[in-house]
């Protein structure tokens, strides 16, 4: 407060000089240059801005767009997947569908298959018994014809195969039957027509080379056997001559006949023997080996050799207990018949299965 006191008390201020007032308005111009060039600098700052904001809108409007597009691709790929989708399950829908029919299918093969095995399995058994029956009715007939025991033993070890293939129990009382009877063949049959066939024939070659009996012979047979009533025959045979029918043909004029004569008789065997009649073989056999010790030398190997053979012959064929056949035919017969009197007659199927 002094100093205003002391202004005041000095009076009134003195006036600026005017020649102070031009730098006023110089200064004033210069800010307003300044104010000018900075609304310059900021209308080019703010022209810029705008035109880098326009370039920043327009790619912005350019990744949008290029979003966009893309965002319609993924709905179209997005909606073609759903549509290969619903194909897809339409196709499982009918794969499964296709599946449980497949299966019901597959039910009915199975059923069917069981139903043809059995069936074949019966035709099976089937075709077995009428091979067993036709086997042990061609054995029974061989025999009882033709006596043919070795061909019915053939027959029966056949049907004894066959028998044993068939599985069924109720067929086991006829294989028992059936083996018993081969069993009997098998016991009553000779050892073999063809052995016998190849002796006859055999013998048949050597006929023309055995010595056939001579009066030396004869005599000296006569010598080695000779005794009192040898002498007592020899003398009583001047007066009185006794001959006995004992099937031994007397001494023969020519060897031809004699030789002839055996080779026939061996002949007629082999014929008997290929015919399976046993008793004109056995007879024929007996008119040979009787030719044989009459008509031929008895002290020659070749004829004792020959002799041993029909007696062999002889012995091997001789009748033994005859097998008392066509039991286990019968029972064969009488069970098949009641079995295809029990079995019913197969249902006939409608049709197919549908799926």
């Amino acid at each position: 407060m002094s100093d205003d006191t002391e202004a005041n008390s000095t009076g009134p201020k003195p006036h600026p000089p005017r020649a102070r007032r031009p730098s006023l308005a110089g200064l004033a111009i210069l800010i307003a240059v300044v104010a000018l060039v900075g609304g310059g600098w900021g209308l080019i700052r703010l022209h810029h801005e705008a035109r880098a904001e326009q370039a920043t809108r327009v790619q912005d409007q350019a990744t949008l767009a290029a979003l966009q597009h893309q965002l319609a691709a993924a709905t179209r790929a997005a909606q073609a997947s759903d549509q290969r989708v619903a194909s897809l399950e339409s196709r499982l829908d009918d794969l499964a569908a296709t599946t449980k029919g497949l299966d019901r299918r597959l039910s009915n093969m199975e059923t069917a298959y069981a139903a043809l095995s059995g069936q074949q399995q019966s035709g099976h058994d089937t075709l077995l018994l009428n091979d067993a029956e036709m086997l042990l009715r061609t054995g029974q007939q061989r025999y009882d014809l033709f006596h043919d025991t070795a061909g019915a033993l053939k027959a029966y070890t056949q049907a004894n195969a066959v028998l044993q293939q068939i599985q069924n129990p109720a067929y086991a009382p006829v294989r028992a039957s059936a083996a018993a009877e081969r069993d009997a063949l098998a016991a009553a049959a000779p050892p073999g027509r063809q052995d016998a066939l190849d002796t006859l024939s055999s013998l048949r070659g050597k006929v023309a080379s055995l010595p056939l009996v001579t009066p030396a012979t004869a005599a000296s047979s006569a010598a080695a056997k000779s005794g009192f009533w040898s002498h007592v025959g020899r003398a009583f045979g001047g007066i009185v001559q006794v001959s006995r029918d004992n099937s031994k043909a007397p001494p023969l004029t020519d060897a031809r006949f004699a030789r002839q004569a055996l080779a026939l008789d061996l002949a007629q065997a082999q014929e008997s023997l290929l015919a399976f009649d046993h008793g004109a073989y056995r007879m024929a056999l007996q008119r040979a080996d009787g030719t044989l010790m009459a008509q031929f030398d008895t002290a020659a190997t070749a004829v004792q050799d020959a002799h041993t053979r029909i007696t062999q012959l002889l012995a091997e064929h001789a009748a033994g207990p005859a097998p008392k056949l066509g039991g286990a035919l019968a029972e064969l017969q009488s069970l098949r018949a009641s079995q295809n009197a029990s079995t019913p007659a197969p249902a006939s199927t409608a049709g197919g299965t549908k799926p």
